[in-house]
């Protein structure tokens, strides 16, 4: 979290403690001083508060990166006719990923810049430059991987490469995971609106909700029941609105109000956690039971498992509840973070974002190589296992392949974390040095 000296300058050393507080997607250089230091604009008791919040974003975030890397997982191994229905389902429960992380986004960014004034292009020059260079990086990567790991894709012309490539780039469509970084983009891009906004709407935080659901309705209505359009102009717009914010408006505001309002609605929600908690399963429940009615074993509809099904919106509202409830109870319990959770949690935060990038390339080497076909052979009248062997292999290969690209030279570029030492004399999670502005 951001903190200001008494001079006004950014104090840029980075505090594991405060890592989900300092980076949304990708690290930030920005961090608070060490704790119990009064900064400028904040009591000398505002360091503790905002570790806290800290923590709970961290377990929230690292959960979201999990279950990116679970229903990419399933989705590869369960594909015949008997398992299709329930791992339709866990990619339905996972569609939860995409709009939490725009919530968490848009928290931690809330949160980041409370009390430190900053122009439009100070912002802007200070966010892209963290996450442009990853996003074309791996962009590249993937299109000279895909060529050499997936079967019958051989590389085309020099040409018609560098053709999709282009195209890949400014449609994000470099690997089914990219296409988040450009929603982070545009996060950043309109950011300073969004701060605006919720100034001037700051007694009025359920017109922002309204709106925000109203949009992404709208938009929910548009992709699920219109027809799709005809022309190559209107596919390819059609193609890129979903990846645009007012697909997320509703998560937008949630994420936004629910930094701006921190205090009064994590008050509220200790408070209220019994009949949140009694909503939220209900509405798991809703999502759920509408999944099963519009399929049957080995017939699972296109629409019934789009990320735009308003039927979603239950399960995405009452889980997005229910896993911050459980972050802000394990941080209340959190203790002095000796913990296994804790542990885990300390050592996930600053490598999440490797996974997310790498865990393709992963999934796509276990194919290659026949780890993928090896797991039918191992383990042929268990769906269940296949997926959870599956899971697990991917997340430990996807963590160790970060690991060596944190010592490498394009460790900024690649995992977006300054690089590491080859051999650490610490355990990872703790603090990094000071690193140059």
């Amino acid at each position: 979290m951001p903190g200001v000296r008494n001079g006004g300058d950014i104090d840029i050393r980075e505090s594991a403690d405060q890592s989900a507080v300092d980076r949304e997607m990708v690290e930030d250089p920005e961090v608070n001083p060490p704790a119990g230091t009064p900064t400028a604009e904040s009591p000398t008791h505002e360091p503790t508060k905002r570790r806290s919040r800290a923590h709970t974003a961290d377990l929230v975030r690292v959960a979201l990166f999990a279950a990116v890397v679970l229903a990419h997982s399933v989705n590869a191994v369960n594909v015949t006719a008997e398992t299709v229905q329930p791992s339709g389902l866990i990619g339905v429960l996972c569609h939860l990923t995409r709009y939490g992380f725009v919530a968490i986004t848009l928290y931690v960014l809330v949160i980041s810049t409370q009390g430190k004034p900053m122009s439009p292009i100070s912002f802007w020059r200070r966010r892209f430059g963290l996450v442009v260079g990853p996003y074309l990086l791996w962009t590249l990567i993937y299109a000279v991987t895909d060529h050499v790991l997936l079967p019958d894709n051989p590389f085309p012309s020099t040409g018609a490469f560098f053709a999709d490539l282009w195209r890949d780039m400014w449609m994000g469509e470099g690997k089914y995971q990219l296409y988040f970084l450009l929603i982070s983009m545009q996060i950043y891009l309109v950011f300073p609106a969004i701060s605006w906004l919720l100034r001037r709407a700051q007694n009025r935080p359920w017109s922002l909700i309204a709106g925000g659901a109203t949009i992404q309705i709208g938009m929910f209505l548009l992709y699920q029941y219109s027809p799709r359009p005809a022309g190559e102009a209107w596919v390819t717009t059609f193609d890129m609105l979903w990846k645009s914010l007012p697909m997320y408006a509703l998560f937008v505001a949630i994420g936004a109000l629910g930094a701006a309002h921190h205090d009064a609605i994590d008050e509220w929600l200790r408070a209220h956690a019994v009949p949140v908690i009694a909503a939220s399963l209900m509405g798991v429940g809703f999502t759920v039971a509408a999944y099963l009615f519009a399929t049957s074993p080995g017939n699972v509809p296109l629409q019934s498992t789009t990320p735009w099904n308003p039927a979603l919106l239950p399960w995405l509202l009452g889980g997005t509840a229910l896993l911050w409830l459980v972050a802000m109870a394990w941080n209340d319990h959190r203790g002095a973070g000796d913990g296994v959770v804790a542990r885990v949690v300390g050592y996930s935060t600053p490598r999440a974002f490797g996974v997310f990038a790498v865990h393709p390339l992963i999934l796509d080497a276990f194919g290659r190589f026949g780890f993928l076909s090896g797991l039918f052979e191992w383990f042929p009248g268990s769906a269940v296992t296949r997926g959870i062997v599956l899971v697990v292999a991917t997340l430990v290969a996807s963590a160790l392949l970060v690991d060596i690209l944190l010592r490498t030279p394009l460790s900024k570029m690649l995992v977006a974390r300054s690089r590491r030492p080859l051999f650490a004399g610490r355990r990872p999670g703790t603090a990094l040095p000071a690193q140059p502005a």
